[in-house]
């Protein structure tokens, strides 16, 4: 199977990473994907959990709210055609490994 996107950079900010997780925190009795903003081009749509967005805001500075860092979004593809892994590479230098089953996940 494809993967369901390509890698790409998001940058993001504290403001913005804070926003999404709350908006996945309202929706996770259904999970949907998340339009992440490239560095170019149109936003992504990736199937992205609570406690990774938690990772990614732990990763930046609340004092410095508005200031875009770069994350590093890839697909793992796993054995199943319809899961995987998102695998967020922080600023920080760290990576956040998060499994998934892309069905589980719709458009918002």
């Amino acid at each position: 199977m494809a993967t369901p996107f390509e890698a790409f950079v998001s940058p993001l900010s504290w403001q913005q990473v804070s926003l999404l997780l709350d908006t996945v925190q309202y929706f996770e009795e259904a999970p949907k994907l998340l339009s992440l903003p490239q560095e170019e081009g149109p936003s992504v749509p990736v199937p992205v959990t609570a406690d990774t967005l938690r990772q990614m805001l732990a990763s930046l500075d609340e004092d410095d709210a508005f200031s875009r860092k770069p994350f590093a979004l890839r697909w793992e593809v796993g054995e199943d055609a319809d899961a995987g892994a998102l695998i967020v590479e922080l600023p920080t230098g760290e990576t956040v490994k998060q499994p998934a089953v892309l069905s589980a996940f719709s458009p918002v």
